[in-house]
């Protein structure tokens, strides 16, 4: 805290510093006449650049050390996730952005954590604030090595879905299909991929979710990077809809190198596969093709087991509720045989479960490697 709190409260006053200084500036600079004038406008440029600075190097220690899982829980005690945007976000407002990368990896460090969380999310308008910096057109230029500043808010926007009142503020509602909308346009940026693919998996898995998922139309964008489209013959090509066809044949399409790109996708199929009207959506944009072609080509265990548990789904509805109708007859008479047979092997009591404390998983990886249960409650689909 010694460290958090003046850090953090030097980036504030730098920011306003930096605001104060380049509006005097800007306005001395415009009507400066005398040598006196002119000198004066030159000082509030040097201030200007001077809060800038101090900013800057404040911004980039509070980065550094917020990886540290206890500052991290100070600064969220201080209050940092919404002073921290709120700053940005005075700064984006007049036209600033010169140090949106710092403010960006700040919050995502910060996000990491359950608290940080639920302190963006405390203040609705400013979560989307941070969702429409993400999106927006044109995007700040390269700086500080960083050609896209505003890309650690995809990480953001990601760590804020891992958390329930994240994923209902920004894809249930009236407002839901819209914002999930403009996430899918970040798709075909091959930086930002990772992060909107990890946002995308923690919304499908949401069954709440699934409404304003369908509407935004993911499947399409994510053939792009899925479907080996070189390697299927034009028989199985044409078992993809007409128009999305034309699209990879056009633009091309190929199954990506990222194997965590592939898993989070997959993980997206099966949670769509939880409800009807998930499975109805992943049927029309023929699915079921793109998953038997990547399945083939897919190197990763984990992830083409994921693949295979979710092509049953994807047979007609009707024979899924037939299959799981007579899976379920199968289940009852076999419990029925069990509990008729005597049996002759001594009770055991079960052993007691031990619980031992541990970190909690990071949002932004919190479905891999967790395939077991993830068809628990799933409408008409057998475990």
């Amino acid at each position: 805290r010694k460290a958090a709190r003046p850090l953090l409260r030097l980036a504030e006053k730098a920011e306003a510093d930096a605001s104060t200084s380049g509006t005097a500036a800007n306005l001395a600079a415009g009507t400066a006449r005398t040598a006196e004038e002119q000198k004066a406008a030159r000082m509030a440029a040097v201030e200007a650049v001077s809060a800038s600075a101090a900013g800057s190097a404040a911004l980039q220690a509070l980065v550094n050390i917020s990886a540290v899982p206890s500052v991290r829980d100070e600064l969220v005690e201080l209050a940092a996730p919404r002073r921290v945007a709120e700053a940005m976000r005075g700064g984006w407002l007049e036209g600033r952005s010169g140090l949106a990368h710092w403010y960006a990896m700040l919050l995502a460090n910060i996000t990491t954590a359950k608290a940080g969380q639920e302190a963006i999310c405390a203040d609705e308008n400013l979560l989307r604030f941070l969702v429409a910096a993400y999106v927006s057109k044109p995007r700040p230029p390269p700086r500080d090595g960083y050609d896209d500043p505003l890309m650690f808010l995809g990480k953001v926007i990601g760590n804020v879905c891992a958390l329930e009142a994240g994923r209902k503020l920004l894809a249930v509602g009236e407002q839901g299909p819209t914002t999930v909308t403009t996430l899918v346009g970040e798709l075909a940026d091959r930086a930002r991929r990772s992060d909107v693919v990890n946002c995308f998996r923690n919304l499908c898995l949401d069954v709440e979710c699934h409404p304003a998922v369908v509407a935004a139309n993911p499947i399409a964008d994510f053939a792009r990077f899925l479907y080996p489209w070189d390697k299927a013959d034009p028989q199985h090509r044409a078992e993809l809809p007409e128009a999305l066809a034309t699209a990879l044949a056009a633009e091309g399409a190929a199954l990506t190198g990222d194997a965590t790109i592939r898993h989070s996708a997959a993980i997206c199929m099966i949670g769509l596969c939880r409800t009807r009207e998930g499975r109805a959506y992943l049927r029309s944009q023929g699915a079921k093709e793109i998953l038997r072609a990547w399945q083939l080509e897919e190197s990763e265990e984990e992830t083409r087991n994921a693949i295979e548990a979710s092509i049953p789904a994807l047979q007609p509805e009707e024979e899924l509720e037939a299959q799981q109708a007579g899976q379920a007859t199968e289940h009852a008479n076999q419990a029925q045989q069990d509990q008729a047979k005597p049996s002759d092997e001594p009770v055991v009591a079960e052993a007691l479960p031990r619980v031992t404390p541990g970190p909690l998983p990071k949002p932004d990886n919190s479905a891999e490697g967790e395939m077991s249960g993830l068809f628990d409650g799933i409408e008409g689909v057998d475990s």
